[in-house]
């Protein structure tokens, strides 16, 4: 009898995807305190999030791939509890490199949450309804970055980051028991590939159309992550913010991606994968635009550096099911794998190109526009190319 879906297992699903923005948001007000704390450089303080989301970027493949092979619940189970260990390993850091030992290890283990909540997705819908599903599971787990960077400076304005992972910590043991008793076994045993765990990736990544899909979400997520961490530091260094400050304004941000979800949601049934697509390059590149205008007339403000991120996440919210749902399409006996890889474009251009403004960090706000534009019409080039190909 095929598994009816209930309510406890949508919950057990965003409180899986849960996990990654719980590694990142709720980390970034703190990171101006930790390059305090370790009296180093803006490059440096940024590795705490970038080798974290590389890290994530990276057992994305290997979660996608062993779990088309091995099935979904045990693959997850393994991230969820590398995920724990590495806040603990975080919470006990006595110096910076213990300090990113622990958030690689965090990071591989996050890296499970949202590939395989998808791939579950798509196991248990079917590709007539995943893309709706995905749209309306990102809405929830956008909750997770809207609550956590508040939480996150709150935590480390009272206490000190160190608590931050406390909280991690205790999170990751409720989700792994969520998904011991709340989520079966989804990946049909017949659907396993033949071949070894990489060689979907090889035959995927031969197909230009799944190309434009992957990178799209990834570079519209670089755009956002290398505005919210350069804001971060910006606020604090050009306008005296607090942590605690900074995790209220951060709020911007959730609620355009929350909003472009839910108009995800709603409107995307009645339009095409490629629309969606497109249209979420278009608005990024609209509001790049508006980011560096605004701080060019305007000068660094508090609005300037947080409202336009509405806009680049109102984007990602509409765009980015479509854009996966596109990926797993190209082929259905590969859904794993292609949400593995997605959601590995979604992490390595983050950590990439934030890294990169970091290390372009001049005081100024340049090397955050700059890098923001290039990020949104590199999203919209790979839509425009998705959109083109055959296959």
């Amino acid at each position: 009898m095929p598994f009816q879906p209930r309510w406890y297992f949508f919950i057990a699903l965003v409180s899986i995807t849960f996990i990654g923005p719980l590694s990142i948001h709720l980390f970034i007000p703190a990171m101006p305190t930790v390059k305090e704390d370790f009296g180093v450089s803006t490059g440096m303080a940024q590795l705490t999030l970038s080798l974290a989301m590389f890290s994530m970027a990276f057992f994305t493949v290997a979660y996608g791939g062993l779990s088309d092979r091995f099935g979904r619940k045990r693959v997850l189970l393994s991230g969820l509890v590398l995920f724990t260990c590495g806040a603990a390993s975080c919470m006990a850091a006595a110096n910076l490199p213990m300090l990113l030992a622990g958030r690689i290890l965090q990071g591989a283990g996050a890296g499970c949450g949202v590939v395989l909540a998808r791939a579950i997705a798509r196991d248990v819908y079917g590709q007539d309804r995943v893309a709706q599903v995905i749209a309306y599971l990102t809405a929830a787990y956008v909750l997770g970055p809207m609550v956590a960077p508040a939480i996150g400076g709150q935590l480390t304005a009272v206490f000190s980051w160190r608590a931050l992972f406390v909280f991690a910590s205790a999170v990751g043991l409720v989700v792994i028991l969520a998904v011991i008793f709340g989520v079966p076994e989804t990946r049909a045993r017949s659907a396993a590939p033949p071949h070894g765990v990489f060689a979907g990736y090889r035959s995927l990544l031969r197909r230009p159309r799944f190309v434009g899909f992957m990178l799209q979400p990834g570079l519209m997520s670089a755009a956002f992550y290398t505005q919210a961490t350069a804001a971060s530091f910006l606020a604090a260094e050009h306008l005296g913010a607090d942590a605690s400050e900074i995790g209220l304004w951060f709020f911007a941000f959730p609620v355009g991606f929350m909003a472009g979800s839910f108009i995800s949601g709603w409107i995307g049934a009645n339009r095409s994968i490629e629309f969606m697509t497109i249209l979420g390059g278009v608005i990024g590149v609209a509001n790049g635009a508006l980011l560096a205008g605004w701080l060019y007339f305007g000068g660094v403000s508090m609005a300037a550096l947080y409202i336009p991120g509405m806009f680049v996440s109102l984007a990602q919210g509409l765009s980015m099911p479509y854009a996966q749902a596109g990926a797993m399409a190209v082929d259905t006996q590969l859904a794993g794998s292609a949400s593995g890889a997605v959601v590995f474009s979604q992490f390595f251009w983050p950590a990439a190109l934030q890294q990169l403004t970091g290390m372009l960090s001049d005081g100024t706000w340049v090397p955050m526009a700059t890098v923001h534009f290039a990020a949104v019409t590199g999203a919209l080039l790979a839509a425009w190319m998705a959109v083109r190909a055959k296959g």
